[in-house]
């Protein structure tokens, strides 16, 4: 399974989520993602949607 986390400058923002949405809805919290005229989001800083599979996230992550 993915988890996914918002990231900025390469440092985590928010926590892992395992919908992708939930960290779409963690960008928007902070202002950091927008959606564009045609419904796509995006993270409008330097930063991405990181996604990483459970199996390489440690708990402490």
């Amino acid at each position: 399974m993915l988890l996914y986390r918002v990231r900025v400058f390469g440092k985590p923002r928010a926590p892992w989520r395992r919908v992708k949405k939930q960290a779409q809805q963690d960008a928007l919290e902070l202002g950091l993602g927008s959606f564009d005229e045609w419904g796509k989001f995006f993270v409008s800083v330097p930063g991405e949607i990181e996604e990483l599979h459970e199996r390489f996230v440690s708990e402490s992550a």
